[in-house]
């Protein structure tokens, strides 16, 4: 079981790096074409690249890989590709204009005020998790820390 842990933080560190990344680039596109343009294009470019991969995994296996994606899945699935428009144009807007460190610190704690949410109610299928001072006061030093990431001198 430790082994799977350790493997997993590996993997959820990786996708904070990654998202680091294209967070400084979405930052930079967005301030040469804008943030709704760079947020749409980010998403259309990755949609056609995710596309040849979508037709190699069909090519490869067969239509019957797709056969779990109807109905609700099809929705969720809809709503999560809108969000990432949002997301993305929202990142190209804000992160020129108060830094890449401290936008990503704002991002970083609403996603944890989501989680937060999401664990106490137990809405993603796992045991709630009951909320607590410290589980509050983890969230108010996430806040107190991009506060101070605004500051530039």
């Amino acid at each position: 079981m430790q082994k799977s842990i350790g493997l997993t933080l590996i993997i959820a560190i990786l996708c904070g790096l990654a998202i680091g990344t294209q967070s400084s680039l979405n930052s930079a596109s967005g301030k040469l074409t804008g943030a709704v343009l760079t947020g749409l294009l980010v998403n259309f470019l990755g949609g056609m690249a995710a596309g040849v991969i979508l037709m190699g995994i069909y090519l490869r296996r067969g239509g019957g890989v797709f056969t779990g994606i109807h109905g609700t899945t099809l929705w969720i699935m809809i709503a999560a590709g809108l969000l990432g428009i949002g997301i993305i144009t929202g990142i190209a807007y804000a992160l020129p204009k108060i830094g890449v460190a401290a936008g990503l610190s704002a991002i970083i704690a609403g996603q944890m005020v989501v989680a937060l949410i999401v664990d106490t109610l137990g809405i993603a299928g796992g045991e709630p998790i009951p909320l607590t001072s410290i589980r509050i006061a983890g969230i108010g030093l996430l806040t107190l820390g991009t506060w101070a990431l605004l500051y530039k001198k």
